[in-house]
């Protein structure tokens, strides 16, 4: 029986892991720092996967936010995020150098002027300097399992993952994800009987968006069946993008808000389009549903509706 650690066990990704890894077979073990994992410490680091003895990491964990958040707090971000791949890494070299890691990384990691983003343009540019912060950390984490796997054999699935949005994410608005930022948003004010929307931004950057539960549900398909001879990295992708305001508009509509939406231009648009290609994927998973956007997005309003007071 595998045992399984989920690094950000408590966060976004990682709570919807445990939803859809409930009734595996495997030994699951969520850890964050509320449970005294700390992966900005490579002594604690060392400590819990000793103790633990994983055969797969899945590295859920990071410190992320809105465009605007990741702006104002870039050298944390930047520091954090990096820390958190060197402590891994070289903790798993000291300890057990077999370990699987999953290693999910943002799209924002592509460069900011590729419309259709393959993975063979993964290095045509520099990451936009609106999410630069955090997509360089990411692309470091790429660089650094590479080297690892060079010296010491350890193994790494680089898995580039859409805009993702559902359920468990943060509650403060300025620390969840974009479309579930919309949402949240959204109802508060029609719950405040509000006749305006505003929408940050100019409404008009197209999007792919992912329903975070199937990003758990690929990994399971993935660790159940072994599927472990992937491209690196691959793109989680749909090659299906729409804008944020076609995104309010399906969220306005499931929510049946008369509003009309105005815009804040002052706020930052991020990179125009992003869209991944999806060729690697469909050969490797062809039978995979992914969410529809609609459905995920009256998934999220129920729960948003249940956890916003």
């Amino acid at each position: 029986m595998k045992n399984i650690l989920v690094l950000g066990g408590n966060g976004f990704m990682g709570k919807n892991i445990q939803e859809i890894f409930k009734f595996s077979e495997y030994n699951m073990f969520y850890e964050s720092r509320k449970t005294g994992f700390d992966l900005h410490s490579l002594d604690s680091t060392i400590k819990h996967i000793t103790d633990i003895a994983p055969d797969i990491i899945i590295f859920a964990a990071a410190h992320v936010g809105s465009i605007g958040y990741v702006s104002e707090n870039a050298a944390d971000i930047i520091n954090d995020n990096s820390q958190m791949y060197i402590n891994l890494y070289k903790a798993v070299s000291l300890i057990k150098p077999d370990i699987l890691i999953i290693n999910p990384i943002s799209n924002c990691s592509y460069p900011g002027i590729i419309d259709i983003q393959h993975e063979e343009l993964w290095w045509n540019g520099p990451v936009h300097h609106s999410i630069e912060s955090y997509g360089i950390p990411k692309k470091l984490g790429y660089i650094i399992s590479k080297c690892y796997e060079k010296q010491y054999g350890i193994k790494t699935l680089n898995l580039i993952v859409p805009n993702a949005y559902g359920p468990n994410d943060y509650i403060d608005e300025s620390r969840t994800h974009a479309m579930n930022g919309i949402i949240m948003r959204m109802i508060k004010s029609q719950n405040e009987e509000h006749k305006e929307f505003l929408i940050w931004g100019t409404g008009t950057p197209i999007r792919e968006w992912i329903y975070m539960p199937d990003v758990a549900r690929l990994m399971k398909e993935i660790i159940d069946n072994e599927i472990y001879n992937l491209p690196n990295p691959l793109n989680i992708g749909q090659e299906n993008g729409v804008s944020i305001l076609e995104s309010s508009t399906t969220a306005k509509e499931a929510l049946n808000y008369d509003v009309e939406f105005i815009f804040d231009t002052n706020k930052q648009d991020g990179a125009p389009i992003k869209i991944l290609g999806n060729k690697k994927f469909c050969k490797f998973f062809p039978n995979f549903k992914f969410t529809e956007v609609s459905e995920g997005i009256q998934q999220t309003i129920n729960y948003y509706k249940q956890h916003l007071r």
